[in-house]
């Protein structure tokens, strides 16, 4: 497990969570993405497993599957509230992981009520496998499509189609178990809006920029701001990463609402009852100044 916030430094790693834990290792997606200065990005995770601090743990290369039971334990581990990405080294849906795994990691995660395990996938239709199995503390997430996937470069309707049918699914999530479902989109690399409308399923949404290594690419600020009227319209809370800022220092992209710096969160669950991360959340947002998430 590795802890986001680092007092000593202020640093916030991935802001949206408080750790990750993963069971799993591995993604067989080769994801990529093509920067606005003509040079291709792979994914942060298989840059870490392959050339950086977790290559030890990853002797087959970051496209194997890494089971490690040893560590479903840890995923419930700690009776303090926190928000808990499950997926920041794997893709726990992905089509080569076994039933079993999923279903165990699934499994731990009811043990834990007042953590919330944020997942995120590439592979949407997978989802609908496991509806059955899927904890109410689960916020089930996917990932905006990559430039390129599984080897080929995707073009703008093969995007498009994949987004569809990915909400297409959170819908259906949604319907089945009620759970929390969002999506991230980081980057924010063409107008999302060319499929997301107002009637979209999303309960929440992370918004962010590029990114090769320590290098940023912002947004064209024009997609960024027709994604925030469309959350806006349908009363979704979207959360910016810290990547995004220098996007919001340098334009005005219409108002005061929504030149705002969001690091909203959904406040409760459809029951109504408070979600005891979150709560948590608003009480660091207070002890260390980050940026309070409004209600929706």
């Amino acid at each position: 497990m590795t802890v986001q916030f680092k007092l000593a430094t202020d640093g916030r790693g991935i802001e949206w969570c408080d750790e990750t834990r993963n069971v799993l290792g591995g993604c067989m997606h080769e994801c990529k993405w093509k920067m606005p200065d003509g040079t291709v990005a792979v994914c942060y995770a298989k840059m870490l497993a392959e050339h950086g601090v977790a290559k030890r743990a990853y002797p087959h290369g970051f496209e194997h599957h890494y089971w490690r039971p040893e560590e479903l334990p840890k995923l419930s581990a700690g009776k303090t509230p926190l928000l808990i990405f499950c997926d920041s080294m794997s893709d726990l849906f992905e089509v080569n992981v076994p039933a079993e795994h999923v279903r165990a990691v699934l499994g731990e995660m009811k043990k834990a009520p007042h953590h919330t395990y944020q997942s995120l996938t590439k592979a949407a239709p997978q989802l609908l496998k496991y509806t059955d199995d899927m904890p109410p503390n689960q916020w089930v997430g996917v990932s905006s499509p990559p430039d390129f996937f599984m080897g080929n470069q995707l073009s703008r309707s093969q995007q498009e189609a994949m987004l569809r049918r990915s909400l297409d699914v959170l819908w259906e999530v949604k319907k089945r178990t009620g759970n929390i479902v969002w999506m991230s989109a980081e980057p924010v690399s063409w107008d999302l809006t060319a499929v997301i409308g107002t009637d979209h399923p999303l309960d929440w949404i992370v918004i962010g920029a590029a990114s090769s290594g320590k290098k940023y690419f912002q947004p064209d600020v024009t997609h960024v701001r027709k994604l925030l009227e469309v959350m806006d319209a349908s009363g979704t809370p979207a959360f910016y990463k810290g990547n995004i800022k220098p996007l919001f220092e340098s334009n005005d992209l219409g108002g005061e609402e929504l030149n705002r710096w969001r690091e909203d969160f959904p406040l409760s669950y459809r029951d109504g009852s408070p979600i005891p991360a979150v709560v948590r959340r608003q009480d660091r947002c207070k002890q260390y100044g980050w940026t309070k998430a409004r209600g929706y």
